[in-house]
């Protein structure tokens, strides 16, 4: 893709133009610009297809099965709706001048779109039913970490968070304690600290300020390890929070995708495939044996670097014991990027 959507255009395009502005960035991250040349083919009548397409720039012809032809000008009313949307195609669709299409998979356009549906009817529904709050499960719904969890775990997934008030000043998770619960702030702020030793003495810094709809909490449930920050309330206010157990099976399991090592290797000989294994091992764990064509990228210095991976790249992440890969995948899949654990790395120890 040499360039994205931009998402003033986006939401003139239906069903897009429903969704909200995170929904649209999903959407906008997962389609690409095709351009293509007057004569060619875009897809045929009869054919079976993984894509929807939309004309932006340029005509297209549309013939169906009586061979009756419809053209489409780009800029046209027409061109607010996907060329063809049905599966297999009830057209073919031919180029009749240089033609700039954005081309979105189907199964993503189903996945936001129930996401959206589901989740404002299941925001109203719950909060109508006890003590819940728009606000915190409209953000937690429309964050990219909720894209991968299955629409039937959230009526579940919200029965099971429990509400706890906090007093300014009390601390709700200490470093070094184990991992008990998943917090999403509902009222109030907080701020996140880590002790840290510097020339020989202990300091505290401060790493962030959370307020509602924020999330903390998942990394030591994740990795199994102990908490690596200090969260503690700035005001009074209200904390929503999960249990690791249900936070596991409804939240971190089905976010989780796995790929086996021979499966891997058929990925990286597809041209059509964009594909990046990523070791976020220490480096001189890496440097002592890897995966073939990985690159390091140490856990630890993982989020400050996510602006500089790239969202159309699919992150295949590897280590020794999995504990760091499956909490690094869980790590970019919640930014809204695409990332698998590989379940059976060699020559990595």
């Amino acid at each position: 893709m040499t360039d994205s959507m931009p998402l003033d255009l986006l939401k003139r395009l239906v069903p897009f133009n429903t969704l909200s502005e995170s929904h649209l960035q999903d959407i906008q991250r997962k389609g690409r610009l095709v351009l293509l040349d007057r004569g060619k083919v875009l897809f045929k009548r009869g054919a079976e297809d993984p894509d929807v397409h939309y004309l932006l720039q340029g005509s297209v012809d549309l013939t169906d099965a009586s061979f009756d032809i419809t053209p489409v000008e780009g800029g046209s009313e027409r061109c607010l709706r996907a060329l063809d949307d049905h599966n297999p195609h009830s057209v073919t669709a031919v180029s009749t001048s240089p033609v700039r299409l954005l081309v979105v998979p189907k199964d993503h356009v189903d996945l936001v779109l129930t996401w959206h549906q589901a989740g404002n009817y299941m925001v109203t529904d719950l909060a109508a039913g006890g003590d819940f709050d728009n606000d915190w499960m409209s953000s937690l719904l429309a964050s990219a970490m909720f894209a991968a969890v299955p629409p039937a775990n959230i009526q579940q997934l919200f029965a099971k968070f429990e509400s706890t008030p906090v007093d300014a000043g009390q601390a709700v998770i200490n470093q070094g304690d184990p991992g008990d619960y998943f917090y999403v702030v509902k009222s109030g702020r907080c701020k996140v600290t880590r002790k840290v030793l510097r020339q020989g003495e202990t300091k505290e810094v401060l790493l962030a300020e959370l307020g509602p709809g924020d999330m903390f909490g998942e990394d030591a449930l994740i990795g199994d390890a102990p908490r690596n920050a200090t969260v503690s309330m700035i005001t009074h206010g209200s904390l929503m929070r999960l249990g690791k157990p249900d936070f596991q099976a409804l939240l971190q399991d089905p976010v989780l995708d796995y790929v086996a090592y021979a499966d891997l290797l058929a990925m990286l000989e597809d041209p059509k495939e964009k594909v990046i294994i990523l070791d976020v091992r220490l480096p001189a764990e890496y440097k002592e044996g890897n995966v073939p064509g990985s690159r390091n990228l140490p856990l630890q210095v993982l989020r400050e670097n996510l602006s500089r991976l790239d969202p159309d790249t699919l992150y295949v992440v590897t280590c020794d014991g999995g504990r760091r890969s499956v909490l690094a995948a869980y790590i970019l899949n919640q930014e809204g990027m695409i990332a698998h654990v590989l379940k059976d790395p060699p020559n990595a120890g």
